[in-house]
């Protein structure tokens, strides 16, 4: 979380200095080179497009069902897999393959087991911040 609240949350990656490559999250070798020491750490994943997703019917314990799962190209390059935020309803033709997606932190879950802990998640870019989704027939969702 950034001490100054006027900035937007962002995910901790690395970048190898040597061949440019993007990961997340941290690592202290390069995947691509394979060379030791020239990872730098780097905020990354502010905004991405989403790769594809889906609708998980059954949750894991400390989970409520329905939610979307998710993978997001990061604008740096590296495909993240993530949970898409509580403002987005969980409804089919919500998302589409493609869209920008932006990050938001949020708990993990809104359960009695994991409300205290906080996640990273994405939500469309369009989507105003703290906004209520508006479903594609005009009202509220």
């Amino acid at each position: 979380m950034p001490a100054d609240p006027r900035q937007s949350p962002s995910l901790l990656g690395s970048r190898c200095g040597a061949c440019a490559t993007v990961v997340f999250p941290t690592m202290p070798v390069c995947p691509a080179c394979r060379r030791n020491g020239t990872m730098q750490e780097i905020e990354i994943g502010r905004t991405g497009r989403l790769f594809s997703h889906t609708i998980a019917r059954v949750a894991p314990k400390g989970f409520k069902a329905p939610f979307f799962q998710a993978f997001v190209d990061l604008d740096e390059g590296p495909r993240i897999f993530t949970l898409v935020g509580a403002q987005c309803p969980v409804e089919d033709g919500v998302l589409e393959d493609g869209m920008p997606m932006r990050l938001v932190v949020e708990p993990m879950a809104d359960t009695p087991e994991n409300k205290d802990l906080l996640t990273y998640k994405y939500v469309p870019a369009d989507r105003p911040r703290g906004s209520k989704a508006v479903n594609r027939r005009g009202g509220n969702a």
